[in-house]
């Protein structure tokens, strides 16, 4: 489990290391966007399709890792788009394989978490239908901990998405080196300046 939140938390320094060498130009950003903007129709969302519990008991191969931002900051959106090419290759240095990588998940909330051939197991507490949020409880080293993930169901696939900022204060919580890190302190830092970074992994039944 240790190995699938460290993968995580190296999407998250990668989009600081983009967004450090530009912050103080956000305000200038969004001043020239404000000049030059049309008003234009608002785009409707596509409303999030969130699994009924009976469909996340089974097997899920690991299909891809995906990031999101749901706030206004015009860098923070530029440096996730960015880092979408990217996450292939950050997924592959961290040791996952598409398709030979699966989570187990049984009807009583345990997850045994497979890659390349090493388990890690997890256990889910509660899962809500009508949000998609679901309680997760892992070990990181000897300690257990507990996170929130959101689960929604796109053309067939299943993404897990974790909170960014959450995830670094586990890890700066509970990794015993985060103080003396600082790329997890830099990375920490811009997170926490940039609320609404998300995230995770998708699987495919």
């Amino acid at each position: 489990m240790k190995h699938f939140i460290c993968a995580l938390l190296t999407i998250c320094a990668v989009v600081c290391s983009q967004q450090t060498y530009a912050q103080s130009l956000d305000d200038l950003m969004r001043g020239l966007s404000s000049l030059f903007s049309t008003e234009e129709p608002v785009k409707e969302t596509p409303k999030d399709v969130y699994p009924a519990l009976d469909e996340l008991f089974g097997r899920f191969k690991y299909d891809a890792m995906t990031i999101d931002y749901s706030g206004d900051s015009t860098l923070a959106a530029l440096a996730v788009s960015t880092l979408e090419s990217q996450l292939a290759l950050i997924a592959e240095k961290a040791g996952f394989v598409v398709g030979r990588d699966y989570v187990d998940v049984t009807d009583d909330g345990t997850m045994i978490i497979v890659r390349d051939g090493h388990k890690a197991q997890a256990y889910c507490s509660s899962y809500d239908s009508q949000t998609g949020k679901a309680s997760i409880m892992m070990n990181l080293g000897e300690q257990s901990v507990y996170t929130t993930t959101t689960v929604t169901k796109v053309d067939g696939r299943y993404r897990l998405m974790f909170d960014a900022t959450e995830l670094f204060a586990l890890m700066a919580k509970h990794y015993s080196k985060f103080q003396d890190n600082t790329t997890l302190q830099m990375a920490k830092g811009v997170i926490d300046a940039y609320p609404g970074i998300r995230v995770g992994v998708v699987l495919r039944k």
